[in-house]
């Protein structure tokens, strides 16, 4: 069991890594583009760049999944904190137990309707790039999908090491 542990941790690691370098590198192109796109309305006679229009719809589902899973992570994420500063011992692990499940299968719900809607919005292109519209759907499917494994991986932690163990977002710290 302390194996399974390990590699759920690790994994939950690897992704809070990852989710970082999305949040990062997309802010940063958002950033990039909308200035661009602000420089370009004033410089150039067509009034801007017409895939800056698209791109920024593109990434910023990526951008803000990202910071989902962050919070997921750090126990931001739909955080229930005042029910667990009033409960002790078994009462609050259950506690703990049930908001993590029922989030968890939320979020793997919501992780497969996000699919099947990406397969019917595929159909569409966007009309500058050609890209499908399916992009920000498959990216809320794998968002609701890394929330629910660092939710699972936070559950699994608490359970096997105890309440102390737990991760937990403090008003004073960056998430990023």
């Amino acid at each position: 069991m302390t194996a399974f542990l390990n590699v759920i941790d690790a994994a939950a690691r690897v992704v809070v890594f990852f989710a970082r370098l999305v949040i990062i590198a997309s802010g940063i192109v958002l950033t990039v583009i909308t200035t661009a796109n602000v420089i370009a309305r004033y410089a150039l006679s067509s009034g801007g760049l017409s895939s800056a229009q698209e791109l920024p719809m593109l990434i910023f589902p990526w951008f803000i999944l990202s910071g989902i899973v962050l919070a997921a992570h750090m126990g931001g994420h739909m955080a229930v904190e005042w029910v667990y500063d009033k409960l002790e011992g078994h009462s609050r692990l259950v506690a703990f137990g049930l908001a993590g499940s029922i989030s968890t299968m939320s979020f793997l719900i919501l992780a497969y309707e996000a699919v099947l809607v990406a397969g019917i919005a595929g159909v569409e292109k966007s009309p500058v790039l050609g890209l499908p519209n399916s992009i920000g759907y498959y990216s809320l499917a794998a968002g609701a999908l890394l929330v629910s494994l660092v939710t699972v991986a936070a559950m699994l932690r608490v359970f096997r090491f105890g309440w102390e163990c737990r991760t937990e977002l403090k008003p004073e710290e960056v998430a990023l």
